[in-house]
């Protein structure tokens, strides 16, 4: 940060001597130097924005993610870092601003806690990226799940443990006792914790989906009537993207305490099961001949398990019956269940069977 004071400072001191040197008026330099100092600030901050954005774009084109993870974790904080310089600086070159500041301001321990604060920005950013690029990849290829679940909760807290370890730093140089700091916020710590029940349940949920690896993201799930795919986890909710290409968020609390079917574990084969009436009279084993011959005709049907057909009730109407086939994916299932009802229906109109529906026979009879 000293470095980036004496940068803004020397052009704005070159250029208040150009601009003064036939008319070196104190008090309108002293009025328009902090002026300067911001607009150089802002100018230097733009370039290194356009400096970043550069060497980002070269940098997807190395073989390495190291150079990506680190100029997407300096890029922002180092631009504002600039301008947030700029107008400490700025300040300390304003009349009357600059005594006062510099009275609390004794050993630049505001210097010291502006740049803890950006340096544990730029750590918790790089320490994010990095679990995220190189952590998921070499769990990956280790045998067990203990250490995804350690990866996947590393990903989960590491902001969170860096920025406090960052400001309980920053706090210190700043002169606080961090002993009786500590001890207060484990009394706030317990106030929040009794106010905020909801959402130390949904972070706590958090962590128990991620432990226990109930779900991943890209996973096709079935959860309180919500059927679609995991879009993302986080501490608090989860958000699943329907089919109909819609994002719901339910609490982490409520999906712990919910029934979940993952449909994708321990593989993506499941099982399909159609259901299909007929009228009374119908000879069961010839309709079970004619589903099965459908099923083995239907693409997408897998041949093994074979299908198979259940007679599963005498209804008020119909003769209810069962046919269940397996797929190889479950984006498979609805597809197979369209073609499966399209061949029927044009089956039994061959064959001559009724479909039924709901109906009410009266009969009247005449006492005479």
């Amino acid at each position: 940060m000293f470095i980036i004071l004496n940068f803004i400072d020397f052009p704005s001191q070159l250029i208040l001597n150009q601009l003064f040197i036939k008319n070196p008026n104190m008090e309108i330099q002293t009025l328009i130097k902090p002026l300067i100092t911001l607009g150089i600030s802002l100018l230097i901050a733009l370039a290194i924005n356009v400096v970043l954005k550069i060497l980002m774009k070269k940098a997807e084109k190395t073989n390495t993610k190291i150079d990506d993870i680190i100029l997407h974790a300096i890029g922002k904080p180092l631009y504002i870092l600039v301008i947030v310089a700029g107008i400490y600086y700025a300040i300390h070159q304003t009349p009357y601003l600059a005594d006062l500041i510099n009275t609390y301001d004794e050993g630049y321990k505001y210097r010291h806690f502006i740049l803890t604060i950006f340096v544990t920005w730029i750590v918790a950013s790089l320490a994010k990226r990095i679990i995220k690029e190189y952590g998921y990849e070499i769990a990956a290829k280790t045998e067990g799940d203990m250490d995804d679940r350690l990866v996947a909760l590393a990903d989960m807290s590491v902001t969170y443990i860096v920025w406090f370890i960052g400001i309980i730093t920053a706090l210190s140089g700043l002169g606080y006792q961090i002993t009786p700091f500590l001890t207060g916020m484990g009394i706030v710590g317990l106030a929040i914790a009794l106010a905020a029940q909801n959402l130390l349940s949904n972070v706590f949920g958090g962590m128990t989906i991620t432990l226990d690896q109930l779900y991943k993201v890209g996973e096709r799930v079935e959860m309180g009537g919500v059927y679609g795919d995991i879009y993302e986890i986080k501490p608090r909710y989860t958000k699943i993207k329907t089919l109909n290409n819609t994002i719901i968020t339910i609490p982490n609390a409520k999906v712990i305490n919910e029934q979940i079917i993952n449909y994708s574990v321990p593989d993506t084969t499941v099982r399909v099961k159609i259901p299909v009436g007929v009228a009374y009279g119908t000879d069961p084993k010839k309709l079970d001949e004619i589903l099965v011959e459908i099923a083995d005709k239907t693409p997408l049907v897998l041949k093994d398990p074979k299908a198979l057909v259940r007679f599963i009730e005498y209804a008020s109407s119909s003769q209810n019956f069962e046919l269940i086939v397996w797929v190889k994916h479950y984006d498979d299932r609805h597809p197979v269940i369209d073609l499966v009802f399209r061949e029927i229906y044009l089956r039994f109109k061959k064959e001559g069977i009724e479909i039924p529906f709901n109906q009410m026979d009266v009969h009247i009879k005449n006492d005479n």
